[in-house]
């Protein structure tokens, strides 16, 4: 089983045992949350905190990030530096993990990555009747060109009985949405998608699907959001059959 397929293994795991009572995980944050690279900044770096009780064993990854997060979107890459890539951290601790790129970036669309920082299990610490979590955190790494832009194009479609909310990137860098809502012509709430925030790489799209009893055909409906480039409104009628 190749490395992203045990991750999401893992994840799924987790979701499942979630109801068998876990001994004391670590408690793990980094920060910044998000990277920007490009053309002047080849490098940055992220610090790692333990505030937990025990020392935490590490492992750092770096994956080629291509669309929505799914186990086919992320790819092992070589293409950036993560360093050190396996590290013990003790509790109270913390530890710099630097990144780079291993060549200089001359390309006319961002590249996007993500820097999977991974707790490692120890058996040493497993105790019978018991499930220890391992925990994951995922931050996204992006190669900007000088210049580069979201080019953002909503569309609302009826599919069969479905409703279907879809922003498509045109653009040469992503963009990140957050704080979604559908508004009907009276400024009243239609929908409110439960997800925080969503990525949407440059020539990549995301699918919001609505249920059906929230929208009617024609519209017009007010679509507003925030973005890295500010706040977003824009009107929108169902299309489709």
């Amino acid at each position: 089983m190749g490395t992203v397929s045990r991750i999401w293994s893992v994840v799924v795991l987790m979701a499942v045992l979630l109801r068998v009572a876990p001994l004391a995980a670590a408690a793990l944050s980094v920060a910044p949350t998000r990277l920007e690279l490009g053309p002047g900044q080849g490098s940055d770096a992220v610090t790692l905190r333990n505030d937990g009780d025990r020392s935490v064993l590490v492992q750092v990854d770096t994956f080629r990030w291509t669309g929505p997060l799914t186990q086919d979107a992320l790819e092992p890459t070589r293409e950036l530096l993560a360093v050190p890539a396996i590290f013990r951290v003790p509790p109270g601790g913390r530890q710099v993990i630097r990144v780079a790129l291993r060549r200089p970036f001359a390309g006319t669309t961002e590249v996007a990555y993500r820097l999977l920082i991974a707790e490692v299990p120890e058996e040493t610490e497993a105790r019978p009747g018991g499930v220890r979590f391992t925990l994951r955190l995922s931050l996204p790494v992006f190669v900007t060109p000088p210049g580069a832009q979201p080019r953002p194009e909503w569309s609302l479609h009826r599919q069969g009985r479905k409703y279907l909310l879809v922003l498509r990137n045109t653009g040469n860098a992503h963009i990140r949405i957050r704080k979604l809502r559908l508004r009907s012509p009276d400024g009243g709430v239609v929908i409110e998608p439960d997800e925080p925030v969503a990525y949407v790489l440059a020539g990549g799209r995301h699918v919001w699907e609505l249920p059906a009893a929230s929208l009617r055909r024609g519209g017009p409906y007010i679509l507003e959001a925030e973005s890295q480039g500010g706040p977003i409104s824009v009107p929108l009628s169902v299309e489709g059959s």
